[in-house]
This record gives structure tokens, C-alpha cells and sequence, in this order.
């Protein structure tokens, strides 16, 4: 069995009393364990909206998502919440850090949640900041670091929790090429310890170069779906 599975899911948005809008229109998918799937796509072909719901951020209208062989919409919101901090990482477009905190407390925030020690917070975090080459910036706070920097420190928060999947909405949309290139670097890097990567782009040359599979949408819905050699996709620098 695929580790998430996705059958006719739709998302509907109603606006006050206008007819629903569909941001997701009977998209069916599967993908495996370990793989570095990229979903590719305009502004408004849903690829941000489906994976909000594999994240568990977000209910399909109707449709079927699993994960790992537990039906998401069947799961109450504690249990959504337990999935998340669990199953997965995210890597957002706009960092999301919190400006009051130096780096090693960004990084370290999900194991708050989890009631891991000051202690053993700080320790992890250092340690994962440093597997990202921030070791000596640990103490900076995010005003402190430049956007490729920020950029890590969310990557490292990510995987503090050692997740099973990692999402990645645009993930290099607020970056240069060359610290686009360090960010998609460590992205391949966890997908060789065997972390599966969802990663959402518009970009098809970022598609083609880093990833093992790359899945078009428009209009809601699944329209291309082109798997490649995966060591050439792990290779790529």
C-alpha cells in the first residue's frame, strides 16, 4: 500500500451565500515511501490545497485521503493535531519563525508541544542547526539572518520531529537561485535518509531537477503524473 493515498477528493469553498467554489475537483493520487514527489502547477490548480490535507491542516468536501493506512477525515481534531506533530514537517514560503525567539528556540518549538526538556530542546535544536550549517547562529534571532538563513532554521524546525513526510509549500519563492540551491540541497539530503518529500512549485525546471516524480495539476485535478530515475534525481546538485 502506498504511504498516502488520495481518491476523488474534492474541496469546496463557500463565499456567504454564492455557489461553492472547488479548489480540488476528484484528484486521486498515490505516493510511496521515500519518494520526492513534486506537485506542479499554476496560481489556483490546487496543488497548495491538497497538500494542506495530506497535512492535516485542512477537511476534503468529499473524497478519501490516508495516510500511512488511517483515513484522515475519519480522525478527531486531537487526533490531528497528535498526526502533525508526529507524520509532519513543513517548510513554508514565508519562513513562519517567530521574531521574540533566537534560532535554537524556533527550531525547538514543536518539541514544546511534545513536553520535551528546556534541556533537551535546546540540545536537539543545536544539533539539527548544525547539520544545516547554523551552528554559530544559534542565538540569532530572525531579524538577524538573511533569508536563506531563515529559510534553514524553518527547514530544521521541520525536521526536529524527525517526520515521516515533509511538505514544502514553495519552498525557494523568497529566495535567490544560489540559496535556492542550498535549501533544495538539504531537501535532497533528507529525502536520502528516506523521508518522503511532497513539494509544491510552479516552477517546472525546479521540478525536473530535484525530484523523482513530479505530478501536474490544473483545474483541481491530477492531469500528468511523470516518474524518474531516482538516483539521478538524488544526485542532482
Amino acid at each position: 500500500m502506498a504511504l498516502v493515498n488520495i481518491i476523488d477528493v474534492w474541496r469546496e469553498y463557500r463565499m456567504g451565500g454564492s455557489e461553492p467554489v472547488a479548489a480540488l475537483r476528484g484528484a486521486t493520487l498515490a505516493i510511496e515511501a521515500g519518494e520526492f514527489t513534486c506537485l506542479l502547477g499554476k496560481s489556483g490548480s490546487g496543488k497548495s490545497t491538497l497538500m494542506n490535507l495530506i497535512g492535516g491542516l485542512d477537511r476534503p468536501t468529499r473524497g478519501s485521503i490516508e495516510v500511512d493506512g488511517r483515513e484522515l477525515s475519519k480522525m478527531s481534531a486531537r487526533e490531528l493535531s497528535f498526526y502533525r506533530r508526529e507524520k509532519i514537517g513543513f517548510v513554508f514560503q514565508s519562513f513562519n519563525l517567530v521574531g521574540s525567539m533566537r534560532a535554537w528556540e524556533n527550531v525547538s518549538l514543536p518539541l514544546v508541544f511534545a513536553g520535551v526538556s528546556r534541556t533537551e530542546r535546546k540540545k536537539r535544536a543545536e544539533e539539527m542547526l548544525e547539520r544545516v550549517g547554523l551552528a554559530r547562529r544559534h542565538d540569532h534571532k530572525p531579524t538577524q539572518l538573511s533569508g536563506g538563513e531563515q529559510q534553514r532554521v524553518a527547514f530544521a524546525r521541520a525536521l526536529i520531529s524527525h517526520p515521516t513526510i515533509l511538505l514544502g509549500d514553495e519552498p525557494t519563492g523568497n529566495l535567490d537561485s544560489a540559496t535556492s540551491e542550498q535549501i533544495m540541497a538539504l531537501m535532497v539530503e533528507e529525502n536520502r535518509r528516506g523521508t518522503t518529500i511532497i513539494m509544491v512549485t510552479h516552477d517546472p525546471e525546479l521540478a525536473e531537477r530535484y525530484a523523482s516524480r513530479t505530478v501536474r495539476m490544473a483545474d483541481g485535478t491530477v492531469v500528468g503524473d511523470v516518474r524518474r530515475d531516482l538516483v539521478l534525481a538524488k544526485d542532482a546538485k
